[in-house]
């Protein structure tokens, strides 16, 4: 039986003092409580009892002090279905007086209830913390077992709807800060563009990885992108990294760096293709190329000589691998609004995720045609989440955040909501490419989508990744003498190297076979969203617009999201894109 010190104890470790009857009711059984005991009545301890306790507070009665009152609301909810199975259980016991074997000895059952369950084991059925959170959809603060508090930062900005960036035509950009009413229903035809195998996502067992498997992908995509870049390039052949030569010859392969330290000029190799050079590396001297950006993994063609065979003097260095934009016919009566937001969705400092819930309303309100969202959703980064405070699990919580998009389905019918996955998630594997997330909540108006896809939408072509691969390549990348934007020279990279992840080696958990198959670009999109840790920015690369909406949240503060308005006829398309402070 649970005791008055130890509840009271209980209670107090979470800061709550509790009246007199209030311990009564849950501790002792006598005549002044009616005869009833929570504790033991429910077969539970007096811990499991006050976490069940914190979790019903937080989520039904605002994380009020306990009273008879809401003490009966609470047994009502947790535990009249414990009742419900212990009744049903009671009805299949045998009567009075008839045989009951027992660990292979036969018995007769006494009347007294009491002598019986001496005989038989009783095991306590396991407590279900988490809550259900179809009981609020609106809801989409965890259970905690302390109370959430939302950024007072984030609730004193002043600049909430600023647009503090804007792209394209000044008509197009007129219209866009315009909402759509529910009238405005355009006939959307959406699909994932599939790749060569005509797969969307495959599985895979990820982590049995066999080495050759592996240098054989990466040498099909150095032999494929080097021979797209000669034929750019007007280049008729290569020959092998190591061949001896005092005239100027071409080679094709994979920039790598030869240190243990960031990627210098002084220390950077080109592994060769095993067709030409057996896979065979050597040293690369670039102190006669005037204009050069390289990073490890880049597919190059180098012109110059190898005196020795043993170090390669480069002249002039080829990556031009983009892709022409794909043919498109775009079919739509009317002009395509769209939203691109970037995870995390809650402030640093809390899991109130008030800045997701503004997002909802800024989409009920314009009612966009289409919302792209990637993630992470529960950053298993998150000091909150970190500290293993919340009385859910991960997957719970993210079904209340589903639940509250969800809702949109009635107050925006025309909205279509594309949720890209990402790796940092807690409720989701941690490998790239990532596949799509997996929920039992059901909503018509929202689709999963892995991390990095393509969506074509009416003949548009959008790309979309969630990882932050403008600042992994800007970390390790090197130059001489591009001058011009920087984050249009990485955004380049992308495209020239026709993948959404061109870093080798990844500072993230790639999978290599699941690279080949799902992070190539079968074609330069005609709109390219890159969240970045980067300041957000909209830009033209050889005729890609390429969206960098930063993120919802910065720290304790809010962020930044991107609109988009696509007009078009079979001939040309115009994009107007604009940059706005949530």
């Amino acid at each position: 039986m649970a005791s008055e010190e130890l509840v009271t104890e209980q209670f107090k470790f979470f800061g709550i003092n509790v009246e007199q009857d209030v311990l009564l009711k849950c501790c002792f059984t006598n005549h002044f409580s009616k005869g009833v005991n929570l504790c033991e009545e429910n077969n539970i301890d007096a811990e499991t009892f006050i976490e069940q306790w914190m979790a019903f507070s937080l989520n039904y009665v605002n994380g009020a002090s306990p009273n008879l009152e809401n003490l009966d609301l609470f047994v009502r909810k947790e535990f009249s279905k414990r009742r419900t199975n212990a009744s049903a259980k009671e009805t299949t016991r045998p009567a009075a007086g008839k045989s009951l074997t027992v660990y292979g000895a036969k018995a007769t059952s006494p009347p007294d209830s009491e002598v019986l369950s001496s005989y038989v084991a009783v095991t306590p059925k396991r407590v279900k913390i988490e809550k259900d959170a179809t009981t609020n959809p609106n809801n989409i603060v965890p259970a905690t077992y302390s109370p959430t508090v939302g950024s007072a930062k984030y609730a004193s900005r002043t600049n909430a709807g600023t647009v503090v960036h804007s792209y394209g035509d000044e008509k197009l950009l007129q219209e866009l800060g315009k909402a759509n009413s529910s009238n405005d229903v355009l006939s959307l035809k959406i699909t994932q563009v599939p790749n060569d195998d005509d797969e969307v996502y495959t599985k895979a067992m990820l982590g049995f990885e066999l080495l050759h498997e592996k240098a054989s992908t990466f040498d099909n995509h150095i032999r494929y992108i080097s021979q797209y870049i000669m034929k750019k390039a007007g280049v008729k052949e290569s020959t092998s990294v190591r061949h001896k030569t005092q005239t100027n010859v071409y080679v094709a392969g994979r920039i790598e760096c030869d240190a243990d330290a960031r990627l210098n000029a002084k220390c950077v190799v080109l592994q060769g293709t095993w067709e030409e050079s057996l896979s065979q590396s050597v040293p690369v001297d670039f102190d006669n190329v005037y204009q050069y950006s390289l990073f490890p993994g880049q597919v190059v063609v180098l012109r110059g000589i190898n005196p020795r065979g043993d170090r390669f003097i480069a002249q002039e260095v080829y990556c031009d691998a983009i892709q022409p934009l794909p043919d498109h016919k775009f079919d739509i009566a009317g002009k395509l609004s769209m939203v691109a937001v970037a995870g995390p969705y809650t402030t640093s400092d809390n899991m109130a995720y008030e800045p997701l819930k503004d997002m909802v309303t800024y989409i009920n309100t314009h009612k966009p045609h289409v919302v792209i969202m990637t993630g992470p959703f529960i950053d298993s980064e998150h000091s909150k989440v970190k500290d293993n405070t919340m009385a859910e699990t991960f997957s719970s919580l993210f079904g209340k955040i589903l639940d509250s998009l969800g809702e949109l389905s009635n107050t925006s019918p025309v909205t279509k909501i594309y949720i890209v996955s990402n790796l940092k998630d807690a409720f989701h594997v941690n490998v790239y490419p990532t596949p799509p997330y997996v929920s039992r909540r059901k909503h018509p108006n929202i689709h999963f989508v892995p991390d990095p896809c393509t969506l074509t939408i009416n003949g548009i072509h959008v790309g979309v990744t969630s990882t932050d691969i403008l600042m992994h390549i800007s970390q390790e990348e090197i130059s001489l003498g591009t001058g011009g934007d920087k984050l249009s020279r990485l955004a380049s990279h992308v495209l020239s190297q026709q993948t959404y992840y061109p870093l080798c080696p990844a500072p993230v958990p790639l999978d290599a076979a699941l690279w080949a198959a799902h992070a190539q670009l079968q074609a330069s999109p005609h709109l390219l969203v890159l969240p970045s840790n980067f300041r957000y920015f909209v830009k033209d690369v050889n005729g890609c617009v390429v969206v960098n909406p930063e993120h919802l949240t910065k720290g304790t503060g809010g962020g930044t999201f991107t609109r988009v308005l696509i007009d078009s006829d079979n001939a040309t398309k115009r994009i107007a894109a604009q940059i706005v402070r949530i």
